[in-house]
Order: structure tokens, then sequence, then C-alpha cells
């Protein structure tokens, strides 16, 4: 077993008696003894991504830069004869669908553990991932569907997306007993598992287009988008995590990296962030040759180190080396660099990096056990089932029969992907193989899923019939063939990282290669029987033509190591989908309508749910259950609404409504459901949103005609907006309608938002109305 990351700094003898040793103290008394003990030309080394160590206090080198955006970007590692790999959740992108803050909490708490596990285990050699500093989570906006990053981040709306941040970052990081001060797990806020950073702070949500990159890019971006849209999801991230990243591209003429009023004004002074900040990979180096915004290195570096920005990732010729050069000509002062060091050292006795092993005060001693758990692999399979949105199922033709004897093909390019699966940034998964590496085999393919559950070999027939993005059309007339003689027919379709990826945005929305070309030849022959299953990251187009057409559509995202079997749960009624879409499916002409350079969320056709003035091919929001539900208001509510309540400025009320399966599936389990609550003004204003989520909570699992009360919080800032003409974010006087949503179902209640000379601003309820979507 290697050796925890730094457990020996403060077993030496010259130092274990020094007051940052002391782990009675407070971490703040420590912090400030340890940055007093270090040379400022010191502390500038140690700015970098590989910073460096300082060899009179035994410090060793420290590695920042680790991953862990959907499951630890580590190596499989090996302790007396036993090899673990670590597991891999679905995309973000995927769980935005569940809707769900305990599975991302349980999903950020099962990375952190593993991710704490490996660092006890894995060689320590300053490579990326030697660190305990996670770059994670990603939650920029899916604000266009063509981005290339889509996979990793879980929506296209602000508020789920904050709430994700929130629950991820927490569970990520975790607490740790601390002997020490008598404090048990979960009571010790100051220390973290692992470091999580919210990225890319801040508008980062364009790769390459045209002459146009990420490293070059001015997002133009007004103040109610910014304050609306963009900014919010990291206000969240921050309440927790203890690192930021800055992005590649300017906003309103200012790189992210140097923008002073963003960075000091907006995350340090306003939102009172004290964690570290750390420049995207390479994004310095964009702020004098990419933007043009400093004459030389040495200004970008002291433009960003005036932004409080602490650690470079990438080129060292920044930070430390032109920063050592901006310091010492005093266009950084000291004051600065000290402060930024304090910030920086502040993480690392979190981290418990000063903590001895033999106290294990801060880092219980995660070993091999843990990582790839049974308990961590359970929850793969329920993230991945919870990713999964039923879009369409026309006569109940899901879930399949699993005793039928019926013939079943299994069509299209994603029969036998399993690396495609994973995403993006996921670690090894089945390199304990001896002599391999890169392997992917112990990954189950969307078609081996099929034939654990259909077994008679002449009852379940495949074929890809093309390739993801191939041109060569030889199987799809096989296919045809195939399809028109099975009694039911499952198309795997979609993408791969080879068409979305970071560095590459889509041009078009649409299936690529012959994949649109194979399914339509499909429905054309076997349209009422045919399934569609999309394996994708961003949201797709199909046409109306294939909608129609098309007996059953689901998407499945990204699903990680377990997607398969999670897809194969759903297709035989093992579970009963509850997901919604958290990002819109737009039709395919919306490409040619705004411009992917285009940020703002108001122009031309609008963008997202909240503005998107066109009709949809699906709805954010929209998801289907094999199992009838009900939604009426609870009794409490119902009173409330009698007594016409008023919600004042500061307060929050509770909104129960009841939840009731009416059955009607044949699925194995029970079910369970996701609601989401909306508010949507009945007039409507330009700067007003079209609709506004507000909340959204699942269920339990209820069997038929159970019936669950689901509570909402109504808050006073929910009715907020930006006011340009106010430069503020304020309440909108004027008509709303309050709808709870779920499984093609509404419940509605009207509401008055008015102004009150005695008490200010308030919101009474109206009139309630029951109707489906």
């Amino acid at each position: 077993m290697a050796d925890p990351l730094w457990q020996s700094v403060c077993t030496q003898d010259d130092v274990r008696d020094l007051p940052f040793c002391d782990e009675t103290l407070a971490l703040t008394d420590r912090v400030k003894d340890y940055v007093s003990r270090i040379p400022t030309e010191v502390q500038i080394s140690m700015m970098g991504n590989q910073a460096a160590g300082f060899d009179e206090l035994h410090i060793p080198p420290y590695q920042w830069w680790s991953e862990g955006l959907h499951g630890p970007l580590e190596p499989c590692v090996s302790y007396n004869d036993q090899c673990s790999c670590p597991t891999s959740f679905p995309s973000p992108s995927a769980m935005g669908n569940a809707f769900n803050r305990t599975l991302y909490h349980l999903v950020g708490h099962a990375i952190g553990r593993e991710g704490r596990a490996i660092s006890n285990l894995r060689p320590h050699d300053m490579s990326i991932g030697d660190g305990l500093t996670y770059w994670s989570p990603t939650i920029n906006m899916q604000r266009d569907p063509r981005w290339g990053r889509n996979q990793e981040v879980p929506g296209e709306d602000p508020y789920l997306t904050g709430e994700y941040a929130k629950a991820f970052v927490n569970g990520l990081q975790g607490a740790y007993t601390s002997i020490a001060v008598g404090k048990g797990e979960g009571d010790d806020r100051d220390r973290v598992r692992v470091g999580a950073c919210c990225k890319h702070y801040l508008a980062n949500s364009l790769e390459r287009w045209g002459n146009v990159s990420r490293h070059n890019f001015d997002a133009k971006i007004d103040d109610q988008d910014l304050h609306d849209y963009y900014l919010p999801p990291f206000k969240e991230c921050v309440k927790e995590a203890v690192g930021v990243m800055c992005s590649y591209n300017a906003i309103n003429g200012i790189p992210a990296c140097a923008h002073p009023y963003l960075l000091q004004g907006v995350l340090r002074e306003q939102w009172n962030f004290t964690g570290y900040l750390v420049t995207d990979c390479g994004a310095l180096g964009n702020v004098y040759n990419g933007h043009h915004y400093a004459k030389d290195p040495k200004e970008a570096s002291a433009l960003a180190k005036n932004a409080t920005v602490d650690v470079n990732c990438g080129d060292g010729s920044y930070f430390p080396t032109a920063l050592m050069a901006a310091y010492q000509e005093g266009s950084v002062q000291e004051s600065v660099i000290q402060e930024s060091f304090y910030r920086m050292a502040m993480v690392q006795f979190r981290l418990g990096l000063f903590d001895t092993r033999e106290k294990e005060n801060v880092n219980p001693l995660e070993d091999i056990a843990t990582i790839g758990s049974s308990t961590h692999t359970q929850l793969a399979l329920e993230a991945a089932q919870q990713s999964i949105v039923l879009l369409k199922n026309e006569n109940n033709l899901l879930p399949l029969d699993r005793g039928s004897k019926e013939q079943i093909a299994v069509i299209g390019p994603h029969i036998h992907s399993t690396f495609a699966l994973l995403s993006n940034y996921h670690g090894k998964k089945c390199d304990c193989t001896k002599n391999r590496t890169n392997d992917w085999s112990c990954v189950e393919s969307p078609l081996q899923a099929l034939q654990r559950i259909v077994t008679d070999p002449d009852k379940l027939l495949s074929m890809m019939g093309c390739n993801i993005d191939g041109m060569d059309r030889n199987e799809i007339d096989d296919a045809k063939v195939l399809a028109e003689s099975s009694d039911k027919v499952i198309v795997f379709v979609g993408l791969t990282n080879d068409q979305e990826r970071e560095e590459l945005d889509r041009t078009e929305t649409t299936l690529p290669g012959l994949q649109q070309t194979l399914l339509q030849s499909i429905l054309d022959v076997a349209s009422e029987k045919t399934i569609v299953v999309l394996i994708h990251g961003g949201a797709m187009s199909l046409g109306s033509d294939a909608i129609e057409s098309s007996g059953a559509i689901l998407t499945a995202g990204y699903g990680g190591q377990a997607a398969s079997a999670a897809i194969a749960d759903v297709l035989f009624g093992d579970y009963d989908p509850s997901g919604k879409l958290s990002s819109m499916w737009y039709p395919p002409e919306y490409v040619k309508q705004v411009p992917l350079t285009e940020m703002g969320l108001r122009v031309g056709v609008g963008r997202t749910h909240m503005y998107y003035t066109g009709t949809p091919e699906f709805a954010f929001g929209h998801g289907l259950s094999y199992s009838s539900w009900q939604l009426s208001w609870a009794e409490d509510t119902m009173s409330q609404n009698v007594l016409g309540l008023r919600l004042y400025e500061s307060q929050t009320i509770s909104l129960g409504v009841n939840l009731q399966n009416l059955g009607g599936s044949r699925t194995k389990s029970k079910s369970r459901q996701t609601l989401l609550l909306f508010w949507r003004p009945e007039k409507s204003e330009k700067h007003l949103p079209k609709q506004k989520l507000i909340d959204f909570q699942e269920s339990s699992s209820l069997e038929e005609g159970e019936v669950q009360t689901v509570h909402f919080e109504l808050r006073w800032d929910d009715f907020a907006t930006w006011r340009s003409h106010e430069k503020a974010t304020t309440v909108v006087p004027g008509r709303y309608e309050l709808c709870v949503t779920t499984n093609g179902v509404m419940l509605s209640m009207s509401l008055e938002v008015t102004q009150s000379k005695s008490a200010g601003a308030a919101i009474e309820y109206g009139s309630m109305v029951f109707d489906t979507l």
C-alpha cells in the first residue's frame, strides 16, 4: 500500500512541534503560521498546478489537477493481490434527467470516497490525478444543443444546475472525524475528503465555431442573462466548494481569468468565496495571445493575480515565472501574494495534508474495498436507471414481456457499444486483467444486456445496419428486412465522443452519418413495433416523421458502466422510468435560426424552455412512466388557498401535492415519479421567461393505488428576475400560474403578485385549476 498523500510532513522531528502541525489549534491559526514560514518567492513557485515543494519544511510538490466529473479519472489500483477500478457513473447530462438531489449527493459521496482511496494506494508521481483537488463539477449551461461538452453538465436550467452542484459538492467533499477536537463524522465542516471545484466560470459553452474558438471567444451577455441565467448555478456551487475554475473565454471584452468584476467583485466580495481560484489549463496564455488583452505574459499574470486568481494550470511561463517578474517589479504587491497563498494553503489543510496518519483525524483510511465496491456498483445502476427518459410509448408498446416467444430484432450502430457509454473524463475500467491496458471489455454492451434476458438466440437477432457516422449503406437493406420479419424491433442510435466532445461542437442536432436513413428505412416497414433508444450527450433532433412513426422512444444518455443493464431493465419492465428531460429537444431547423456564438437567451426564436418561442420536439421536463398518475392539492394547501394566504418577503411556505399511482403498468417493481414546480406569467412580457423552474421533488416508490404527499418550498426569491432599469433582481408584480407537472399531467394554481403599501410586496393565492398537458 502506498502512503497517503503528504502523510509524513508533520511527523518530521524539526517541524512536528511547530504551530502549523498542532492539530488542537484552529485551522486559521495553523494556516497563518504556515504561510508566515514560507518566503514570498517560494509561495510564487507553488502557484502552478504542478506546485513546487519546500524542503526546509519537508513540503512535497503538489499536483492541483485531478478530475472526478462522474467518477474518478484515475487508474485501476492494486493492493495485496487485489485490483479495483473506479466506478463510472452516468454523465452529468444523463443524471440531470433524474432531478434527484439525493442521487447527486450519493454519487458525489461515492466519487469522493473512491478518490481518497485511490490516493491512498496509487504512486505519487505528480501526474494528473495525483492530488486531492478534483476539478468537478462542471456547471455551465446547456444553452445550445450543439455545444460539444453538453454531456458534462446537468442541463439547460439554472435552478436545476445549482441544485445539482450543491448536492454533488456536499457529497464529494464530505466531512471527517476529528479526534483532536472531539467531533464526529459529518460535524466538522472544516474538513473535506476531496476538494470540489466549480467550473468553468463563466459563460463557457462554445468549443470551436468557424474561426472562433473557446480560446478567443468573447461572450456578449446582457445584464439580465448574466444575473438570471449564467451566474446563479455558480452562486449555489461556491457555498460549499473549495475551488472555482475561470474559463478560457472573455465576457463582454474582458477575459474570464482577468475579470476584476466577476472574480473580485462577484465571487469574492458579493458571494464571500474564500477558496482557491484556478485557471483553465492555458487560459492565462489566452489572456495574452488569444484575446490580446495583455501585452505580454507578465501583464497577463499580474492581471490575473490582482483579480484574485491563485493557481495557474498549464504553461509555467505565466505562474510562476512571469508572476515572479511582475512581483519583483511591483505590479503585484506582496500582500496579494500572501493572501492568495493563504487561500491555497487553507484548502490543503482542510484536505488533511498536514495531519498525521497515526491520528486518522481527517482521513479515515479508505482502502481497496472502497473502489468499485458493490454499493457503488449498485448506485451506478440506480443512477443509470433514473437517468433514462421515456419520451413516447404508443399503445403501451413497452415494457416488453420477458416470457414472450416473439422474435426481437436489435439493430443500430450502438448495439455493441461499451467505451462510448462511459462518456468523457472517466477513469480506467477493466485494466485489472493481466497485461491489459485501456481495456473496456468488462463493460456490458446493449446487445449483451439483452442477451442475458432473451437467452434463445433464435428469438434475439441483431445487426448494426450502419456505423455511427460512416456512409456505408451495405447493411441498411438487410436491416430493413430483419425489422420487417421480426415481432419487435429495438434500434440503438445516437452519438459518441467522435461527434461531441471538448474542442468539437456539432453543426447539426440530427443523427449523424446514415443513422437517420437506417431509422427511417426501419420505420417504413415496422413503425408501430419499433422502439428507438438514443445514446448521446447533448439534446437530439429526430424529426417529426421519425417521432410520429416510432412506437416508443427513450433516451439513455451516456449511462456509464451500468448503462446497458439499466436500458434492459427499463425495456423489460424491471424498472419503471421516472426521468424527465433536463434540456429541451429542438426541431432540426433550430440550428439555422440562432448562431452558436449568440449567448443571448431572448434573441430570435429564443433559447431554453424559458424563452424558446417555437414548438420543441420534446419539452423540458417531459418524461413518461409505465404507470398512470394523478395529482391533487393536499388538504393543507387547499385550506391556505381558501384563506387567501399571502407570502411576504423573506418568507417560505410549503405546498403539498398528493401523488397517486393509478397503476396500469406491467412492471415488476414499484414506481416512483419526479414532480417539477414552475411559475408561468399569465401575461407575456419580454423581460419575463415563459416559465421558470422553482423546485422539484421525487416521490418514494409507490405501489398501485398508493398515495404520497409531496411538499414543495415556495420562496419569495422564486418570483424575482433581473430588472435592467433598476439594476437589481426584484420581484415582478402581476398574475402568475403555479404548475406542478409529472408524466404528462399538470396541476395548477393561479396567483397574484401585488405591491402592498403596508407590508411590501405580497403573493396572493387565487383559484386552483386541474388540467392535463
